[in-house]
């Protein structure tokens, strides 16, 4: 299934430019982070944080949010399974 349709299904998003620029900035931080160029085998990785920032769209990282006590929580960068996966790919190939 093609990348863009797997974000579609996860998400629920239709949006096509915005699946296609969420995809094409995931594929850029992947690249940047283990300054490697892109490669199909980050596929799975570039999904994962493009549903991840569909998903943020409008909370600009807020995780958490308390009314009564007016508490907010924000996310700092990536979930543990997606920085696992990055370090992972870091790790093996990134002293090439």
């Amino acid at each position: 299934m093609e990348l863009k349709e797997q974000v579609k299904l996860i998400t629920g998003n239709i949006n096509d430019d915005l699946i296609s620029l969420v995809l094409d900035k995931a594929k850029a931080e992947i690249s940047a982070y283990l300054n490697l160029d892109y490669d199909t085998r980050y596929d799975n990785m570039a999904v994962d944080i493009a549903v991840l920032k569909v998903n943020r769209l409008g909370c600009d990282g807020l995780s958490a949010q308390g009314y009564s006590g007016a508490s907010e929580s924000y996310i700092d960068g990536y979930p543990q399974e997606i920085k696992m996966q990055l370090d992972k790919f870091k790790k093996k190939w990134g002293a090439l």
